[in-house]
Order: C-alpha cells, then sequence, then structure tokens
C-alpha cells in the first residue's frame, strides 16, 4: 500500500521548518530518519497532511563540547555518524560500543541519534 498525497516542504532552516509546522498545525508531521514515520505512513495508519523534511538543516547536525563538560549532539546527527565520532569515543567509549546493536549498518546510516 502506498501513503495518501501529502505536501513535502525540505527547509534549510529551523525557521523555515517551524513556519511550515506552524501552517500545517497538527496535519504536520517532521520526517529526520523516516524509519517509523514512513512505514507507518504507507500502511495509512499515519496520514498527514504535509511533511517537513529536516534532513537539509545543518544547524541540526553537530556534535560539540557541551558547557557542562559532556557532548551536545543534534537531533538530525546520524547514529553512524555518533557511532564513529572521535570526539564521542573519547568522552564517551560505551556509547560508541552499544551503538552497533542499535540496528544494521544501514538503518544506522539513515536513523538519527
Amino acid at each position: 500500500m502506498k501513503p495518501i498525497q501529502f505536501d513535502y516542504y525540505a527547509p534549510t532552516s529551523v525557521a523555515e521548518a517551524l513556519d511550515h509546522l506552524a501552517e500545517l498545525g497538527y496535519s504536520g508531521k517532521i520526517l529526520a530518519g523516516g524509519q517509523s514515520l514512513i512505514p507507518t505512513m504507507n500502511f495509512r495508519m499515519a496520514r498527514p497532511g504535509g511533511l517537513v523534511d529536516l534532513n537539509r538543516i545543518p544547524d541540526l547536525q553537530y556534535i560539540r563540547p557541551s558547557a557542562d563538560g559532556g557532548l551536545a549532539i543534534g537531533t538530525m546527527t546520524r547514529d553512524s555518524v555518533v557511532e564513529h565520532d572521535a570526539q564521542v569515543l573519547r568522552a564517551f567509549p560505551l556509547i560508541g560500543e552499544v551503538m552497533t546493536f542499535i540496528a544494521h549498518p544501514q538503518i544506522r546510516n539513515r536513523g538519527t541519534f
């Protein structure tokens, strides 16, 4: 089965994404990795009026030191990036180890942290 018709938006900034979501209201859905949303749409369990794809927003893809001495990881940072990032492995080696148990490598290449 295929999803019902919907509008698709690919903003390049957080402000633009928020504008689209405000316009769509409750009928809008956020598309990140798509591992959960796309299958539910194909089975028509989710019927969004519009999708706001966050994949083209570079401000949401980062790994950087945080003020409290930890690491801040952006919401659109791929699982595979976290798994292999030198900062993550140095500061929190256990994260690098457990990432291999999350899913198959192809899924980690699409999944977001």
